[in-house]
């Protein structure tokens, strides 16, 4: 069952065919024998999620059902609030650092019914290196292909079926980052739509909470949780026909996609080609393919770690002390120096040009529904290409943060989905970015792209 849909092992759940203590328990199995080789969880809760199933199944028994995700082992991110376990933020000197009560989004999971297993591991205060003395999960495709950050437990975790979903956080690219390197799906959703209370942040501006899953259909039924909206029985139906969403409407027309191909020069042929083919693709299935131009994030990108160190700044003082930098990672001190640098005409400067691009991507939206776009400039580098690129702030910018990063300042939702596979085996990734709140317009679309292409059903095969 650990490669099956939410909503297939939902109505197994709710039919009595299967148990949710059973579940749970054969995904507790497969954590401790999967995740010594991916180093995925930081915590495991092995005790509570028992209880939680059982219960659950009592629930269920009574005629107490309460949706798809009842029964469902779920796993989130180090930076949320749970009563079971540490918050660490990536950090081993944070190992005891507890809020002792859920986040705001763990508590709606679990008012859905979701089991939560464990809490995953992440890069450093969510910024790009890993803790000193903590282990970086693993690529479940490829151990020498780079499974992204900062939310790289839960790609990990989600694409080798060690929970049905995950959580994660997003405040430049760290959902859609390792959605695209593990071939997931993954929602960056509006920004302040869901609601970060119970969560250690990076920057209070551009920080975003958001699912993984391995279906844009899963990952639907993780948000209509986390921003409280009610689940639709369809959700369950697998054969369900999504392509009225691609499909002529009337008084609308049949969907409009976006590209930008002065963007596509700018990244590799390898990237250019496979979102080239990505529209074809959506063509083929009704929708209307245009060409617009969208602004160009690079400044955003440049200002990216001395907006955020300034907010940093603010909140990590206490975890992160002046004096203290032999406890965690030199990146962090980086950044917070160079937020304590930001000045405030740097400051305005960063918010002009964000409010310039959000006005020209509302532009640019203005004339299609949604844009398509690479997620990053390189085709699934390895770990030692990523560690080339960091070599250069100028490189690292260009090929990572300026196609992501810019969307965490304008708000604008994004939802990343896996478009077909490198000569390797590895995963390849695109995402859609739309107005803001049509989160339901991306995942429709992206749900009838994958009823057709089935790059979402492939696995890692050392993990099947």
């Amino acid at each position: 069952m650990h490669y099956s849909s939410i909503g297939v092992t939902a109505q197994k759940i709710r039919s009595g065919e299967l148990r949710a203590a059973t579940l749970v328990e054969q995904m507790l199995e497969r954590i401790a024998q999967v995740d010594p080789r991916l180093d995925s969880f930081a915590t495991v809760n092995t005790e509570s999620a028992t209880a939680a199933a059982e219960e659950a199944d009592r629930e269920i028994t009574a005629g107490g059902w309460r949706g798809p995700l009842h029964g469902i082992p779920i796993a989130v991110k180090d930076l949320y609030g749970t009563v079971e376990a540490p918050a660490a933020f990536g950090s081993a000197h944070l190992a005891d650092h507890h809020f002792h009560r859920d986040a705001e989004v763990v508590r709606r999971l679990r008012e859905a019914g979701a089991i939560i297993v464990g809490t995953l591991r992440m890069s450093e205060a969510a910024l790009t290196d890993h803790g000193p003395g903590l282990p970086t999960p693993v690529n479940p495709w490829e151990e020498s292909t780079w499974v992204g950050t900062s939310s790289s437990g839960s790609a990990a975790a989600t694409a080798a079926g060690l929970c049905f979903a995950a959580l994660g956080s997003d405040t430049g690219g760290s959902i859609r980052g390792p959605a695209t390197a593990a071939g997931l799906t993954g929602l960056k959703p509006t920004r302040g739509l869901i609601p970060t209370d119970g969560t250690i942040p990076l920057s209070r501006t551009l920080d975003s909470l958001g699912p993984f899953a391995r279906s844009a259909r899963d990952c639907r039924i993780v948000f209509d949780a986390m921003a409280q909206h009610e689940a639709s029985e369809s959700v369950l139906e697998e054969s369900t026909a999504m392509l009225g969403a691609l499909s002529p409407v009337p008084g609308r027309g049949s969907l409009r996609i976006g590209i930008d191909r002065g963007l596509l020069n700018t990244v590799s042929d390898e990237i250019r080609e496979m979102v080239e083919s990505t529209a074809t693709r959506f063509a083929e299935l009704g929708a209307t393919v245009e060409e617009v131009t969208t602004p160009d994030g690079g400044q955003l990108a440049y200002e990216w770690v001395g907006f955020v160190g300034r907010e940093a700044l603010q909140d990590l003082a206490e975890l992160y002390p002046e004096g203290s930098e032999h406890l965690y990672g030199p990146e962090i001190a980086f950044v917070l120096e160079q937020g304590s640098k930001a000045t405030a005409q740097d400051l305005q400067r960063a918010l002009a040009a964000a409010h310039q691009f959000t006005a020209e991507t509302d532009r640019a939206l203005a004339q299609v529904d949604v844009l398509l776009m690479p997620t990053i400039g390189v085709t699934s580098p390895t770990n030692a290409e990523i560690a080339t690129m960091r070599e250069s702030y100028e490189v690292w910018n260009t090929q990572v943060m300026r196609l992501t990063c810019p969307y965490n300042y304008s708000g604008h939702p994004s939802l990343t989905f896996p478009t077909g596979f490198t000569q390797r085996g590895t995963p390849m990734g695109a995402q859609l970015v739309g107005p803001h709140h049509q989160e339901s317009l991306l995942l429709s679309a992206v749900e009838a792209f994958q009823e057709e292409t089935g790059f979402h059903l492939r696995h890692p095969p050392q993990y099947a």
